[in-house]
Formats: structure tokens, sequence, C-alpha cells
């Protein structure tokens, strides 16, 4: 017999999962800190959350419903974080057969099911280190467990998904396009950037905030680019910038895509069309990696090397606000909610 009282908990599970509330409406910015991702309100620009982590923030991606966010950690975990209710509801270790794994690049499979990553690995075998080969490798997201894997001359930096997953460009030494539509996955072809003297270190490319646009500084002995990767089409543009490089870390597009935004350690416009630099104010906050804008184009959010996100307005560049989080951080996203 079925008694009453055993079915409550159940119930009350099933009821809390039906009135699950939707994501509010707007901007929302994500610190990523370590041991915590903090959210921002970006109509009041004050944190509303702190979504607790294990270890120190890297890469992120979201889903294509913009229900969940996932974010790796520690360079071998991948939590799943649930938007609507600001929680991590599952986690993946990569590092789950015997080998050490460190991620370099997380991009999700259109599969819902699955991710890339970029990974070197070591084990011990018989008293002695076995160093693996650098790897792109598909990965289950649910598991950690590794479905199928192309090498990868020098290991990989940072990867973009573009033709709706059909395609990874794996951003190392060189730049590698792998195709991923086969029962194996394959190199298709490489484009030659270090011996053209390009140095690049794409860690932040703002593909999901740019409306599907991957953003990246580089630089050559002689001046500063921003490689732009459309995911939709897989097209490259890499625009050469005029005048005395700004250093940066990171670039963020403007709504308009006219303009975009860089930090290091000072807060640059650059003239996407005319392919030159704009205003620049030195950053109080001093060193800084991440970079985003609001929706609107109004407001820049700037995150700092330690644990302050300044609020800019992008008109005048002055600060508008400065927000004290709980833990120095490495990047900020945003995700637009729609009502």
């Amino acid at each position: 017999m079925i008694r009453l009282h055993s079915l409550l908990p159940a119930l009350a599970a099933v009821l809390c999962v039906a009135a699950a509330p939707p994501a509010a409406a707007g901007d929302r910015y994500y610190h990523l800190g370590y041991g915590v991702i903090q959210v921002i309100d970006g109509d009041t620009d004050t944190i509303v959350a702190d979504i607790p982590i294990k270890g120190a923030t890297r890469e992120a991606d979201v889903t294509p419903d913009r229900k969940f966010m996932y974010v790796t950690t520690n360079r071998h975990l991948v939590h799943k974080v649930d938007l609507a209710r600001n929680r991590v509801v599952s986690t993946a270790d990569v590092s789950n057969d015997g080998w050490d794994r460190v991620m370099f690049g997380f991009v999700l499979a259109q599969d819902g099911r699955t991710g890339y990553g970029g990974f070197m690995s070591r084990r011990t075998q018989n008293g002695e280190a076995v160093v693996g080969k650098p790897v792109v490798a598909q990965f289950e997201l649910d598991t950690g467990k590794i479905v199928r894997s192309v090498e990868v001359p020098w290991g990989v930096a940072h990867l973009v998904g573009v033709r709706d997953g059909k395609e990874i460009l794996a951003f190392g030494q060189d730049l590698y396009k792998i195709d991923t539509t086969g029962a194996d996955m394959r190199i298709v072809a490489t484009i030659p950037m270090f011996d053209r003297g390009v140095n690049m270190l794409p860690f932040w490319d703002y593909a999901f905030d740019n409306g599907g646009i991957a953003s990246m500084p580089y630089y050559t002995p002689t001046y500063m680019g921003v490689m732009l990767v459309d995911q939709r089409t897989g097209a490259i543009d890499d625009i050469v910038l005029k005048g005395e490089p700004a250093m940066a870390y990171s670039v963020v597009l403007a709504p308009d895509r006219k303009q975009a935004y860089a930090v290091m350690d000072d807060l640059t416009v650059i003239d996407l069309v005319n392919k030159t630099y704009g205003a620049s104010v030195p950053l109080g906050e001093g060193t800084s990696y991440g970079v985003n804008v609001s929706s609107d184009g109004k407001k820049i959010y700037v995150g700092g090397g330690g644990s302050t996100l300044t609020v800019f307005d992008a008109r005048t560049l002055k600060p508008i606000k400065v927000l004290q989080m709980t833990s120095d951080g490495m990047d900020v996203r945003k995700i637009r909610f729609q009502k």
C-alpha cells in the first residue's frame, strides 16, 4: 500500500519545478569569480543573486533557450547553472577515467547532451608520469565521459563553435578548423598565425553576448587587430587597426557593431568602421580582464582583476558605479532575457 505521507516530498518537488519562475526580462550580468558567480541586474546595477560554485570559474556557454548556462571551473569541472533559479543543478568532471585533464576552451554541442573542450592530460603509470597528446574532445555533459577526440598540434587555448556546431574553430599556435559532422572529428584546415607574427590570448570572446559574433584582440610586432568570427556562417573578419596599439585582454562589440570596447589598464573605444582608436580612459580599479556592454549601448561593465565591477557611461566613459564583489573575478558575461 502506498502511504500518503510518502508521496508528499515527491509531490512538493514536482510543484516546485512547475512553479519555477522564469528569468526576469532585461540584461543580467554574471561575474565569474572564485567560488561564486554573482548575478547583477542591468536595470538597477545591483547584485541580485549569488550562485555558489566550486573553484575558479573560466569558460561559459549558454543553451539556445537561455535556460541554462554551463560554466567550467578548475579547468576540469563543468557546472550546469539553472538561470531561472540561479543555482547549480549538476556537475560533471572530465577527469574521471584515470586521466588528469586540464581544459582550455569550451563550447556546447548542438545535441544538448555534449560539449567540446581543448585538453592537455596526464596520468601515472607504473610510477612514471605519462603525458597525453593535446586534443580537442567531445564529452558528455552529465558524466564528463570523452566520446571522441582529435589530436591538435601544440594544443589550443580557446574554442568557437560555428555553422550550428558542424565546425569547431580551435585557437592555438595556429587556427585549426575541425569538422564534427563525421564519425570522427578531423582537422580540415589550418590557418597560419604563428608565422604571421600573430600573438593572441583568446580567453574572452563574448560570442553569445555579441549575438553570435566572437570578438578577440590580437597583436603583431607592428599593430593590434581584432578578429571577429560569425558563429552562424563561420566567416572570419580580420580587422587591422591603425595607430599606436592599445593594450587589451578582451574586446566586446557595441550593439550597433560599429564600435567596440577594449580593456586592460585602460578602457578604449575602437571604431570598427574606420579601423581606428577613439577615446581612452585609465581604469581606476586597475588591470581588468572582462568587459561587457548593455543591450541599449548606454553602459559598459568592466570586471577588474580584483573584486570590483565598474559601470561606465558609454558616452562619456565616466564611472557611474563601482560594485564590490565577493571575490576576484576573471570575466563578466551578459545574457538578455526577453519578456
